[in-house]
């Protein structure tokens, strides 16, 4: 009997935490796709929709057509980003900072905004890729300080705040 309760406790636990990691990539998403055209590097596509998947193949980024608006969308593979989280996992908990952790995120933005600061430097500019390379970094450094020095962005990583409450208490 304590068995079937003790694993409904943990599924419990393991679905808020997916629903916390969705949120927190949701997020990170939506707002660095409104801050990368403010920043005067790039200009986002328009007419498109960005989202989350999880899927079984091996491609961070799955471009399709939208049947019923005809957008283009772009879909981040949840599956593949949540390995790259798992590898970094044991690193985070023996980590006493948050370095690995931001590290991480930083990371999953260069995932995200990568392919649009290719298209536009490489493809419009007609630039090199080492120059879409100091592009993405440069973005990605700006939005990460924007992310912790901004009071509007707190919200963002209150979800990881929530967890570590959770824990403590």
């Amino acid at each position: 009997m304590f068995g079937k309760d003790k694993n409904k406790e943990e599924e419990e636990i393991k679905r808020r935490q997916v629903k916390r990691f969705y949120l927190l990539l949701s997020t990170l998403m939506n707002e660095l796709f409104e801050y990368a055209p403010k920043s005067g590097h790039i200009k986002m596509p328009y007419n498109v929709s960005f989202g989350l998947i999880h899927d079984k193949r091996d491609s961070i980024l799955l471009k399709g057509t939208d049947q019923n608006t005809d957008k283009t969308l772009y879909l981040y593979n949840t599956r593949i980003i949540g390995q790259m989280f798992e590898g970094r996992r044991e690193q985070m908990l023996n980590d006493n900072t948050t370095n690995t952790l931001f590290s991480w995120i930083g990371d999953v933005c260069s995932l995200y905004i990568r392919p649009f600061v290719y298209e536009h430097v490489v493809n419009t500019q007609h630039r090199g890729q080492a120059a879409a390379e100091r592009t993405t970094r440069q973005i990605v450094r700006g939005f990460m300080d924007k992310l912790l020095n901004e009071p509007e962005l707190k919200y963002v990583l209150d979800n990881i705040r929530e967890a570590d409450n959770d824990k403590s208490s």
